[in-house]
């Protein structure tokens, strides 16, 4: 994996463009695109179609990302016990909107892609212009609508039949809905207010009425959560403990990574190679590794390269420091994150390089770029990012970033953390600051997908 992602990060100017952007979620309701609910005049005047995306990545039981869940905002849906059923309906379609191009899905390889939608969704035109068989509709339960399950099930069915797998979000256990359950690939349930018993008893119980789906435990915000469900009947996980899992000074930094912050340091400060050599020479692995990468096949290398002073007279100081950023992550880590660490580390700084170029210049993108990537040490190392940053010979404006997400790469960085959050506030002065519009913020979240997928 670590090899092919160099390639494409070091590629240069062969490197293939970036994969196209979804379209924006700036969107006009269309004529007879969607038919209003019974009693309902349409679509209501004046609702908000300008908006963002949200995305939580969806984990298999290995911590091993399977695939990517995207909703409207909660920011948006606040008031979504009040919302009449066109309202629903309209957010509906600037979500699907996102996904209508076949090349906005396919990099996203075998990873599903899961679409939290309104049971309103369920007739819309748009559902038979998406690309089959690569979606998850994760269906929000509805009282109202189901009232009189068992109505449903044909046209449940039928939407399965054309390529769809649907999933049910915190359907209730009732007794007239229970012969829906066996339709849904997917049951969500919610660790929110639930003890380890109640939890247990609530999967067994899904389990017991859907046992062909495949049960997906979310809003874990907790590590101690995060390990009670992977001990349950439950295939995926999803949920903020990542970003929020707490830190431990305790936690020992090893040898390795200090070795990689002194060599970092010596190539931030453009160091002479043999000084730089000298100082990787006494980590064999760390040796290993870049002559490895040096002369693997994605260098493009016409002779071998044999010692150490040579790899870093062909590398080069900018893409020696890139190259050893990315080797920060690819450590193998005893919680078995890494991988996952290292993907949100990228779409983090991929969205901050996106969204800083046509303010920056080159060399400054590069530095958003690991402002971004470096916005994750905390959580790799577990260590606070104050004591990592004192070990680090950073920019002053990476630092102000990094610590308090102010300077001038600050509104970049805080945007980023904020497409991975619920909730992102809807002030405008959030994406004034970043120097951009909502609908560029939302391109560049999915661009950063995309590239992810393609280069990890």
């Amino acid at each position: 994996m670590v090899f092919g992602l160099f390639k494409r990060l070091f590629g240069g100017d062969s490197e293939p463009p970036p994969p196209a952007p979804a379209h924006s979620t700036t969107v006009q309701p269309l004529p007879n695109t969607l038919a209003p609910a019974p009693g309902q005049a349409g679509f209501v005047a004046g609702a908000p179609v300008d908006t963002m995306l949200q995305r939580e990545i969806v984990l298999d039981r290995d911590l091993k990302v399977v695939g990517y869940d995207f909703r409207l905002r909660d920011s948006v849906l606040k008031r979504k016990d009040k919302m009449a059923h066109s309202v629903w309906r309209l957010y509906d379609e600037v979500l699907l909107r996102n996904f209508l191009a076949e090349e906005s899905t396919k990099a996203f390889g075998q990873k599903r892609i899961f679409l939290d939608v309104s049971v309103w969704a369920l007739e819309s035109i748009l559902l038979e212009k998406l690309p089959r068989g690569r979606f998850v509709l994760m269906l929000r339960y509805d009282a109202e609508f189901f009232r009189d399950a068992l109505v449903h099930i044909d046209l449940l069915q039928g939407l399965k039949d054309h390529g769809f797998q649907l999933g049910f979000d915190n359907f209730p256990l009732e007794a007239e809905l229970i012969p829906l359950f066996p339709l849904a690939d997917y049951h969500k349930l919610s660790v929110t207010d639930k003890d380890v018993t109640e939890l247990s008893k609530v999967v067994s119980a899904t389990a017991n009425a859907a046992p062909d789906a495949e049960i997906l435990v979310g809003d874990i915000h907790f590590f101690e959560e995060l390990q009670v469900c992977r001990q349950l009947q439950v295939h995926y996980l999803q949920g903020s403990y990542l970003r929020r899992k707490e830190l431990s000074e305790a936690d020992a930094v090893d040898a390795s990574y200090l070795r990689l912050l002194e060599v970092l340091n010596l190539v931030r400060t453009e160091a002479e190679p043999p000084v730089i050599a000298n100082a990787i020479k006494y980590d064999p692995m760390l040796s290993f590794k870049l002559l490895r990468y040096v002369n693997s096949p994605g260098a493009g290398m016409l002779a071998k390269v044999e010692t150490l002073d040579r790899a870093l007279i062909v590398l080069g100081h900018k893409q020696l420091y890139r190259w050893l950023t990315l080797l920060l992550f690819s450590h193998e880590r005893q919680e078995g994150d890494h991988n996952l660490m290292l993907e949100t580390a990228l779409i983090r700084g991929r969205i901050m390089e996106t969204l800083g170029a046509r303010q920056f210049k080159r060399e400054e993108q590069d530095q958003l770029f690991t402002t971004g990537m470096f916005s994750m040490l905390d959580a790799l190392l577990r260590q606070p990012m104050e004591k990592i940053l004192e070990k680090l010979n950073l920019p002053d404006e990476i630092n102000q970033a990094l610590l308090t997400q102010g300077g001038r790469y600050g509104p970049l960085l805080n945007l980023a953390l904020g497409c991975e959050d619920g909730d992102l506030p809807e002030d405008p002065a959030l994406f004034t600051a970043a120097g951009v519009n909502k609908s560029d913020a939302n391109r560049a979240q999915i661009e950063a997908l995309l590239w992810v997928e393609e280069v990890v």
